[in-house]
């Protein structure tokens, strides 16, 4: 799965969640779930991996081990869910859907699990899903992925 599909799997399940949906298309959550993970409106750029470490940080580390791994996920708590969050994140995403936020507590609280579990079939977070898109280099940490590493010596020495 690559992150568009996986965001779009959290769309869908942000939708058939029990918060009130009706009155907004999968095509606004998925922008809006873009955006709340760092992204763009096209899902480049998500970051799974910081509600991960955010999650390890407050030790709920059960949590996210569960999602990674390969058994049920856990459930996780609108408390939980505003630990991950900063107030300002979620009322930025429940302005940009028009949803009251206790709704959209409800909604990440189905998709945030089903993402991060699609995303790190392996028990990690699916390494391609991290690497920039090629030829995007924006600092020393991005040469440090072999691809881009790669696609940077091929631009410098002008080969492919």
């Amino acid at each position: 799965m690559d992150m568009v599909e996986i965001v779009s799997l959290g769309a869908q399940f942000f939708n058939q969640s029990p918060a009130n949906t009706q009155a907004i298309d999968e095509n606004s959550i998925f922008s809006a779930l873009s955006h709340l993970l760092d992204g763009n409106a096209q899902a480049q750029n998500v970051n799974l991996q910081t509600v991960i470490k955010t999650l390890n940080q407050a030790d709920l580390s059960n949590i996210a081990n569960s999602w990674l791994g390969n058994e049920v996920n856990a459930n996780i708590s609108a408390t939980n869910i505003t630990t991950i969050f900063s107030t300002e994140k979620l009322a930025t995403f429940a302005a940009e859907l028009k949803m009251p936020e206790q709704d959209v507590i409800l909604g990440l609280q189905d998709a945030l699990p089903t993402m991060i579990d699609q995303a790190s079939p392996g028990g990690d977070i699916d390494h391609n899903l991290l690497i920039q898109p090629s030829g995007e280099i924006h600092g020393i940490d991005d040469l440090m992925d072999i691809n881009n590493l790669k696609s940077f010596a091929s631009t410098f020495f002008g080969k492919k």
